[in-house]
């Protein structure tokens, strides 16, 4: 039973690692191509996490399971603060 956690640990971690390599690269591609920007590490990462909480509000609402829901919207706050800190930063230079 362990060794199977272990495997089954293992797999959906290297899953979530490549599925977010690939959403890197695909967002940096798409835009420098289609709207003619570059974007940062920074921005390429808040847009991976946003799109992470909309998966995750939009299966829980579609599921109604309300404890999972609240929480992801409550991560909200502190990507909008990141959000906020940024442009002052880039404001200051």
């Amino acid at each position: 039973m362990g060794h199977a956690a272990l495997i089954v640990f293992f797999g959906v971690t290297g899953m979530i690692v490549f599925y977010s390599l690939v959403a890197y690269f695909l967002i940096r591609m798409v835009s420098k191509k289609a709207f003619k920007r570059n974007l940062d590490r920074f921005q390429i990462t808040q847009i991976i996490i946003l799109m992470a909480i909309v998966f995750i509000v939009i299966q829980s609402i579609r599921y109604q399971s309300w404890n999972m829901a609240f929480p992801a919207l409550g991560l909200l706050i502190p990507l909008l603060s990141l959000n906020i800190s940024i442009r002052n930063k880039k404001r200051s230079n």
